[in-house]
Parts: C-alpha cells; structure tokens; sequence
C-alpha cells in the first residue's frame, strides 16, 4: 500500500498531466479555428457541441463517473475552446 505522501504525488502528477491535455485540447482550439476561417464556417456549432458532450457522457456513464460532474467539466472546456476561438478572432470577450 501506498503512503499517504506517495498517493498525494501520485494526484499532483495526475493533476499536471490533466493539465497537459487541456493545454493539448486549447491548442487544438486554434487549429480548429484556422480550419473554420478556411472553409468561411463561423466559430458556433451547436451540433458539434452536443456530440462532444454526448461523446463525454457516455464515457463517464462506462467509466462509473458522475454524469453531472463530468458535464460541468465539459461545459467548461468547450467554453474555453470557443473563448479562445473568438479571441484569435479579434473579439475581446471580457466583461
């Protein structure tokens, strides 16, 4: 059994490698953004929103994760695509 030292280094490296694949996923958001500027395609596409969070919670339902977590989660990170997205745009989102 682990210590409760080594289980807590354990989270932290999970904890950055979560924030590795969000880091991953935003960068993604920009290539995404290029490709919609090339085929004159606007940024929102509600269609592509509910398939990725379908996508996320059919995961979590096989994962055993809750459902209303993992679609807080999801709701976050395709905000920060779309916000990023419609930063490189030129549009200044802040309040």
């Amino acid at each position: 059994m682990m210590s409760l030292e080594d289980l807590r280094i354990e989270v932290h490296r999970v904890d950055q490698e979560i924030l590795k694949l969000i880091e991953e996923r935003i960068r993604l958001a920009e290539d995404i953004f290029e490709a919609k500027r090339a085929l004159g395609v606007g940024i929102e596409d509600k269609d592509q929103e509910k398939l990725v969070m379908k996508r996320a919670l059919d995961n979590a339902t096989e994962l055993g994760l809750d459902a209303g977590a993992t679609k807080e989660i999801f709701e976050t990170l395709i905000r920060m695509s779309l916000e990023k997205q419609h930063e490189l745009l030129g549009e200044n989102n802040l309040p």
